[in-house]
C-alpha cells in the first residue's frame, strides 16, 4: 500500500459474505502504535465497515489516506480476517504481510484543511 492513498484489501473466505455474522480485520505493524493517541495502530474493521464483492465468497475492506499514513514506510504491515459464519463456524486467514510504500507529500486534505504528519514517516 502506498501511505496517504486509499488501500483496497480483499479476502477470500470458506463462507459466503451473506453467511458471515461477524468479520474484524485488522491491520498493524510491529513496533508501532501510530503517530499519535488520537491516531493508533493497530487499525480495526468490523463487518460494518466491510462490503461483499462480485465474487460471493470474497470481503472487501479499505483504509483510508489518513489511515495509511498511520504506518511507516520502514517496515512491513500485516493484516489478518477472523470471522463467524451464521452458523457459529469460527476462521481466519493467515497473517498476510503489506509492504508500505512511501508518499512524496507527508500531508493529506481532511475535513478541517491540510493534516500534517508528525516526524514525517508515520513513526
Amino acid at each position: 500500500m502506498i501511505r496517504g492513498t486509499t488501500a483496497y484489501f480483499k479476502f477470500i473466505m470458506p463462507y459466503d459474505y451473506g453467511q458471515l455474522s461477524s468479520a474484524k480485520v485488522v491491520f498493524w505493524q510491529n513496533y508501532n502504535n501510530g503517530p499519535s493517541d488520537s491516531r493508533p495502530l493497530p487499525i480495526t474493521k468490523v463487518l460494518s465497515q466491510c462490503s461483499p464483492t462480485k465474487v460471493p465468497n470474497e470481503l472487501a475492506v479499505s483504509l483510508t489516506p489518513e489511515e495509511t499514513l498511520r504506518f511507516s514506510d520502514k517496515r512491513k504491515a500485516y493484516t489478518q480476517l477472523t470471522a463467524t459464519s451464521i452458523e457459529g463456524v469460527k476462521f481466519a486467514s493467515y497473517q498476510e504481510m503489506i509492504t508500505v510504500y512511501p508518499v512524496a507529500d507527508d500531508s493529506i486534505e481532511d475535513s478541517e484543511g491540510l493534516l500534517p504528519i508528525p516526524g514525517g514517516d508515520g513513526v
